[in-house]
């Protein structure tokens, strides 16, 4: 592995380690990632092999155990999915994004360093052992269904896969798993969906959740399987049924193990769970909770809103359809009571995937720009959180200061912080706020 940077005061810079150099073994141990290296460095006593040019060194090192050498490596290699998902986002995305929405993401390893969800289908043996010995736990699994033949289907594999034999291994090694369920109707719900959650439940030692979330259909699904949308009916029968399987096992092993998104709340109309449903939250970031931690926060925050701004302000809020009628009926009122605060909503229909896609994080400065140019926007625009990446770009690459540009008003990505935006709000000198990772 090749090194991209030497921490200031470190073992390594010690050591003249240089940026350049490439790191080939730690006690006797191949290094093929970032991974491998934090786990063989840990020792107290690490002996590692560096290459220079054609020059090998080789340093023996004594140190506190866990204590860092102190380097940095490039990006390794993304492994990617072997299924062909007849629901994946990936085959709907329009034409012209970066060349990363198209790839398809099936690596273990950022599994546990993000929360990213792989299907396991490519672990083979040697990855599964890896991930017990080096304890990369826990994994976020996509399961979707547990039956083969409709699993082959939905997946479009050439052979079994063995995914429960896989997450037995996984779980009598104690590595504890999130798991995911995309809801296809028609396909992997009723009894099939059944037979997925009591096949799941088996080992809920370590199979910590399972999260239920509906498919995502874009208006780009050329020559694909035909798949139908959950509607409200749809998602209200599922939230019953989902209902009595959490009173089993709450009663069982005491939390509910299984969770529906909340998309699936929103589209029954129901509303919104308390926190004890949740369980402490283990798959927010896969939209199961995350409602209610942005609602029982803001709540939290309103008590240290000011009365009033001294002078008169206005502020629009952007979000996607799904969302609105939260934002609509608990977040804009309560802002609006503010003496001197004008608070407009601004429902952003997505005309980058189609308007069948309503989650406010996959807009696109396209889509905001088609809703809000020539609009009056008043002194700030806020956006949704996660609506940009790691390099604060929206999905169609623009930036948030020609967003500003083209509408003419300043432009703030919500980071979670009612304080800053009342901050941004007053101060006309603060041009850009972006969310910070």
């Amino acid at each position: 592995m090749r090194i991209t940077a030497v921490e200031p005061n470190s073992i390594a810079e010690e050591l003249g380690l240089r940026v350049g150099d490439e790191v080939l073994e730690i006690n006797d141990k191949r290094v093929a990632d970032a991974i491998d290296y934090r786990f063989y460095e840990n020792d107290d006593e690490v002996s590692v092999k560096v290459a220079r040019g054609g020059e090998i060194t080789i340093y023996d090192i004594e140190k506190d155990e866990g204590e860092r050498l102190g380097l940095d490596f490039e990006d390794f290699k993304i492994l990617s999915c072997g299924n062909d998902c007849i629901f994946c986002f990936v085959d709907q995305n329009p034409q012209g994004l970066r060349k990363q929405m198209y790839f398809r993401d099936g690596d273990y390893r950022l599994s546990f360093m993000y929360g990213n969800y792989t299907t396991m289908t490519n672990a083979g043996p040697a990855i599964l052992r890896r991930i017990i010995q080096q304890r990369l736990s826990p994994q976020y699994i996509s399961v979707h269904v547990t039956d083969f033949a409709i699993r082959k289907l939905m997946m479009g594999l050439k052979k079994d896969d063995l995914i429960l034999e896989k997450i037995k291994l996984l779980h009598d090694n104690g590595i504890d798993m999130h798991t995911q369920i995309v809801l296809c109707p028609g396909l992997n719900d009723g009894d099939i969906l059944e037979k997925t959650v009591r096949d799941l439940y088996k080992f809920n030692r370590h199979v910590v959740s399972l999260a239920i979330v509906p498919v995502g259909l874009t208006d780009h699904r050329f020559g694909l399987h035909e798949l139908k949308k959950v509607d409200q009916a749809y998602a209200d029968l599922l939230l019953t049924r989902v209902e009595r399987w959490q009173r089993e096992f709450r009663n069982e092993i005491g939390r509910a193990f299984v969770y529906c998104s909340d998309e699936f709340h929103v589209v029954a109309g129901r509303d919104i769970p308390m926190a004890n449903y949740y369980d402490g939250f283990p798959q927010t970031e896969n939209g199961v909770g995350l409602v209610r931690t942005f609602l029982d926060e803001f709540n939290r925050q309103t008590e240290y809103f000011p009365k009033s701004f001294p002078s008169k302000k206005r502020i629009t809020l952007a979000t996607g359809v799904l969302a609105s009628s939260i934002i609509q009926q608990f977040i804009a009122p309560s802002l609006q009571s503010i003496t001197n605060l004008d608070v407009s909503v601004e429902v952003i229909p997505n005309v980058l995937f189609g308007r069948s896609v309503t989650v406010a994080g996959l807009l696109s400065g396209k889509c905001l720009v088609s809703s809000l140019k020539g609009k009056s926007l008043g002194d700030l625009l806020l956006l949704p959180p996660d609506i940009l990446n790691n390099d604060s770009l929206f999905l169609d690459d623009m930036t948030v200061p020609q967003l500003e540009n083209t509408l003419g008003v300043r432009v703030m990505v919500f980071d979670g912080r009612w304080a800053a935006v009342f901050d941004n709000l007053t101060n006309r000198r603060q041009h850009t706020q972006f969310a910070t990772a």
